[in-house]
């Protein structure tokens, strides 16, 4: 068998383990959708595609075991109940609501071949906490990541050059993002709701569209070449701190170092008090930044 066809074990509650052929390339849609029994998952080697909603409502599994050639989650593959998932290498893309609603997930490893994550791919993931972006990865999707409200900080990678509508809407956490010198642009809302943002700084040359952050929120422009040299602190500071509370009031001390009177967003973004802090704090270190 190289195909499990589309609800193939639909609302078989009593189903508790699955033995998969080892010449599974594909599960259909559905297939076991409402298999509330089921507790763990282990793909077999040689699986290349989920379909969507595989393994929705299938309320008892927090573990699934992925194959290594998996290429492509179809959307609403999973359930509320997984607790943690490390997506094999293979993989170049995480469809539209793969893991959305999935409220006990708390932490996500994406392989290193991820290009793109689709739409509401972790939306509403509530208990996510923490996320490692691969290098490769170019897009976010609407509504990516919004209401992943245990969020607290975000780094997206150097290749990262569009962040879609309301990625990260309501992400109330999140208090810290570092942006890539490549970025190109950032889509309306994608950061709205975020009450804990206080402080962002976004290349000169990405285009951010209207009510991407909170009010509140100060929005720093600096040119790509300035971001380089802020991106190379942010990785220094993470390898020579251990002691993670130290890290927030230091990254903030660097971005300041790096901002000249210039570098302030347009329509009053940055207050007056930002600026006279500057410029008694850290004027004289910036002159050296470059």
């Amino acid at each position: 068998m190289t195909h499990l066809p589309d609800r193939a074990f639909i609302n078989c509650t009593s189903l508790v383990s699955v033995a998969f052929p080892r010449s599974l390339a594909s599960i259909g849609s559905g297939a076991f959708e409402g298999c509330s029994s089921l507790s763990s998952i282990d793909l077999p080697a040689g699986l290349t595609s989920i379909g969507s909603r595989a393994f929705a409502r299938c309320s008892s599994i927090a573990r699934v075991t992925f194959a290594a050639s998996l290429t492509s989650i179809g959307i609403y593959a999973f359930c509320s109940s997984l607790v943690s998932i490390e997506l094999p290498e293979g993989l170049t893309s995480i469809g539209s609501e793969a893991f959305s609603g999935c409220t006990s997930l708390s932490s996500a490893t994406l392989p290193a071949g991820l290009t793109s994550i689709g739409t509401q791919a972790f939306y509403r993931c509530s208990a996510l906490t923490f996320i490692t972006f691969p290098a490769g990865l170019t897009s976010i999707g609407y509504n990516a990541f919004a209401s992943c409200s245990a969020l607290a900080t975000v780094t997206f990678p150097a290749s990262l050059t569009s962040i879609g509508m309301i990625a990260f809407a309501r992400c109330s956490s999140l208090s810290r993002v570092t942006f890539p010198a490549g970025l190109t642009s950032i889509g309306g809302w994608a950061f709205s709701g975020c009450s804990s943002l206080t402080r962002v700084t976004v290349p000169e040359t990405a285009t951010i569209r209207p009510n991407a952050f909170p009010p509140a929120t100060t929005v720093l422009r600096l040119p790509p070449k300035r971001m380089h040299g802020l991106q190379r602190w942010h990785d220094a500071v993470d390898g020579a701190l251990a002691y993670k509370r130290c890290r927030p009031l230091l990254y903030c001390w660097l971005e300041r170092a790096q901002t000249r009177l210039g570098s302030y967003g347009p329509d009053g973004a940055a207050r007056q008090r930002d600026l006279e802090e500057f410029e008694g704090d850290f004027a004289h270190l910036a002159l050296h930044a470059d």
